[in-house]
């Protein structure tokens, strides 16, 4: 996470504690994707200033950021619920709504990332991120920063489960040779 900025980090490890408390309270992971998810997955090459997450229990994860200093506020901009730290203005953490990319994504593939301490978030798989990128740029009317995120995300990673991306990809409705990889095979 060194390429991200340092009120980011410090933003991200109050909402990484507020995920921590809502696990706790629910026995279920909130989970932090789209463009944050890809901030961190990229190491701050594509930064974005909000925090979007699927949490299920609503009340439970109200009551989790609004124990960590989170303020609630409306409307929110593509979310459910919107929070603002007052530390930290300049990020919005966005509840939105749907189940975890429509129950399509393999909730068992996510990773627990430690951002300081006992301070823990959870990501989607690199493969449904950049399947979520490329859906996205699908429907984009053709800005580019999508594919470019998916792009990115392809090339860091390592080990990836082409099956699987090929398959996500495909329930996104994004095009899997947009990243140089054949469909058909």
């Amino acid at each position: 996470m060194s390429g991200l900025p340092d009120d980011y980090i410090e933003a991200l490890t109050l909402l990484a504690k507020a995920f921590v408390t809502y696990e706790a309270q629910t026995g279920v992971a909130a989970i932090l994707v789209g463009g944050s998810a890809t901030a961190i997955s990229t190491g701050g090459a594509f930064m974005s200033e909000d925090f979007d997450v699927v949490a299920g229990n609503d009340a439970a994860f109200s009551a989790a950021m609004e124990a960590h200093g989170f303020a609630e506020e409306s409307p929110a901009i593509h979310g459910l619920v919107a929070w603002h730290h007052p530390d930290f203005p300049r990020y919005a953490v966005e509840q939105v709504s749907g189940g975890y990319f429509d129950g399509k994504a393999d909730r068992a593939r996510c990773v627990k990332l430690i951002v300081k301490d006992d301070a823990a978030i959870v990501l989607p798989a690199v493969e449904d991120l950049i399947a979520d990128r490329l859906g996205q740029f699908a429907v984009s009317s053709g800005d580019t920063a999508m594919l470019e995120q998916a792009k990115a995300l392809f090339a860091l990673s390592n080990g990836l489960d082409l099956a699987y991306l090929k398959r996500r990809v495909c329930e996104e409705g994004g095009n899997v040779g947009l990243l140089g990889i054949d469909h058909t095979a």
